[in-house]
């Protein structure tokens, strides 16, 4: 089978990953001089694009095609036949949309020393050598092209981009950084980052209205918050764009004849999959999603291709091997009162990460609520509704439910009746029946190993639903969010499963007998899968034979990934590889 993926950023290659492991012939068609996308601009992730292109580059089955344009595109009995600007004519049996996504250009604010992300990022790359000389104070100001009349969705990772910004920077100097927010909708463990960032003394200030005004010396800043308009002075300023459409997916679903949305991304019949039999579609072509979203709709479309319709139909190996876990039931009842405040906030960083979840609910109910005729409040410290998520949102707010957005200052307190919101410039007060509480709920999660929080973020990148090589995470125990990521997972898993075949890879084995249980293999592991048992031991002494026990190195075959390290770096030379 022949099969075109057109885009060769993370998505597309994830997915050329799944059709080459089948044998297949597959060509990318890449619209820039080198593959790679957005991923490859970013300092810190060009390596990792790079390391995961290089394990296909060679394969003597895979076609790259550079700065390449289709004109024309026609089907004849389910075989496309596509012309590109060259001349150059392709045929494939199947077609996959991984066109990714365009950083907004924000034209009216950009200077010298007013910058997106992206192009601050390159400020901050270490191959640039020296940092400015007046490097001493830096403003980052979030959903700059999203969140807006003009483009509504939120971009879903331009929170999670700013917090590691922050951390390379931090990395290299130590300016005094104040970020600018509506929400801060970040993903599992960034949750623990925010906390210590605001620890390391980074400056989170929520303000909607925003003024630049720069000059050769720095950018005079001017923002509403505490009930005052403010004017501050920085060096630098960082603007983190929102994430729209590729302009190539409107030329290029004429010619497939395959729908877009309302806000210009491909529309989904079934997961991963158009209205037009044989195409499929990945990654930012869908909505804005993260580097990890990427690779499993890339590995999950790359199973579209093999499978078609039946890509849901598993054997019995692959179902032992999915794991999901049923959502918790939220027992929510209006039992008569006239109106109900719902607090979505929590101090706790570990809880914080089912934001994205409990808004969601708590949007829900309110929205149930003010159907039944009372009044719904929702007081929020983070309202986290990434990509169509804010969708229901904006719906939510156009019902009259009342949203209330906590500045940094602010408090909710409750006595009885009356709930009280103070801060700087802000003293309100109303009635309400009943208070439902964000903390309420998180007993619900207690026990629940999500993945999302027990991997660290490498580990999520390149193996995105992967607990264990016996065990692949989807659904709500994966990440508890929308519905709908649930089959995009399961699809992603089992491209990940065809990737992961246990029988050509190399498990380390240990002589017991000779493993002296110094820890080397241990502290070496990146997948943290060496255990230091505890074991008994005979001592060869004369007279009674004594016992005595010694540490032993363990492997952990679930969650070793076969590096090598371990038998590299053991000083007593008894660990190698062997064939499974």
């Amino acid at each position: 089978m022949k099969v075109l993926i057109i885009g060769g950023g993370i998505g597309g290659i994830s997915a050329a990953k799944v059709a080459l492991k089948e044998n297949h012939i597959v060509t990318i068609l890449e619209s820039s001089a080198e593959p790679g996308g957005i991923m490859a601009r970013i300092a810190n992730c060009r390596i990792g694009f790079k390391t995961f292109f290089d394990e296909i580059r060679d394969n003597p089955r895979l076609t790259v095609i550079r700065e390449g344009k289709i004109t024309s595109v026609e089907k004849k009995d389910k075989l496309f036949a596509v012309t590109l600007e060259n001349g150059q004519s392709l045929t494939a049996d199947k077609v996959v949309i991984a066109t990714g996504l365009s950083p907004y250009d924000p034209v009216e604010y950009k200077g010298k020393r007013v910058m997106t992300s992206l192009e601050y990022d390159q400020v901050i790359d270490q191959r640039q050598g020296e940092l400015p000389g007046d490097f001493n104070k830096v403003g980052f100001f979030l959903c700059v092209g999203s969140r807006s009349k003009e483009f509504p969705l939120c971009s879903s990772v331009c929170c999670s981009y700013t917090i590691r910004e922050i951390k390379w920077t931090l990395q290299r100097a130590k300016p005094e950084i104040k970020v600018f927010y509506n929400d801060l909708r970040f993903f599992g463990q960034e949750f623990y980052m925010e906390k210590v960032y605001r620890d390391a003394g980074v400056t989170f200030i929520r303000a909607n209205s925003r003024y630049f005004e720069e000059d050769d010396t720095g950018v005079t800043v001017r923002y509403f918050a505490g009930g005052e308009l403010k004017e501050e002075r920085f060096n630098y300023v960082v603007l983190a764009v929102g994430l729209r459409p590729n302009p190539q997916l409107e030329p290029l679903s004429k010619l497939f004849g395959f729908s877009l949305n309302e806000f210009g991304f491909v529309k989904e019949t079934e997961p991963l999959t158009t209205d037009v039999e044989g195409v499929y579609v990945c990654g930012g072509a869908l909505e804005p999603m993260n580097i990890k979203d990427s690779i499993l709709t890339g590995f999950g479309a790359g199973v579209r291709v093999l499978k078609g319709a039946n890509s849901l139909q598993q054997n019995s190996a692959v179902n032992e091997r999915l794991y999901k876990e049923p959502e918790p039931e939220f027992s929510f009842t209006e039992n008569g009162s006239k109106s109900c405040l719902f607090y979505l906030g929590t101090d706790d960083a570990g809880a914080a990460m089912y934001y994205e979840y409990m808004s969601s609910k708590f949007i829900s109910m309110a929205r149930d609520v003010a159907r039944a005729g009372k009044t719904a409040y929702v007081v929020t410290k983070n309202m986290v509704t990434p990509s169509y998520g804010e969708i229901a949102y904006e719906e939510a707010r156009r019902e009259g439910i009342i949203f209330i957005h906590l500045e940094e200052e602010d408090r909710l307190s409750v006595n009885g009746s009356l709930a009280h919101i103070t801060g700087p410039g802000r003293d309100l007060q109303f009635d309400i029946d009943r208070v439902i509480s964000f903390d309420d709920y998180v007993k619900l999660f207690h026990d629940r190993e999500f993945l999302s929080v027990y991997r660290s973020e490498p580990q999520l990148r390149w193996n995105p639903t992967k607990w264990g090589r016996k065990k692949y995470h989807v659904g709500f125990i994966r990440h508890p969010r929308d519905p709908r990521w649930e089959t995009r997972e399961v699809l992603g898993a089992i491209g990940e499963m065809l990737l992961d075949d246990e029988e050509e890879r190399l498990f380390p084995q240990v002589n017991d007998e000779r493993c002296s249980g110094c820890g080397s293999c241990k502290e070496a592991c990146p997948a943290s899968a060496i255990d230091l048992l505890i074991q008994e031991r005979q001592i060869s002494i004369f007279g009674p034979i004594p016992m005595s026990s010694a540490p032993i190195a363990h492997i952990k075959e679930d969650t070793c990934i076969g590096c090598g390290l371990c038998a590299s770096t053991c000083p007593s030379d008894v660990i190698t590889l062997e064939q499974k």
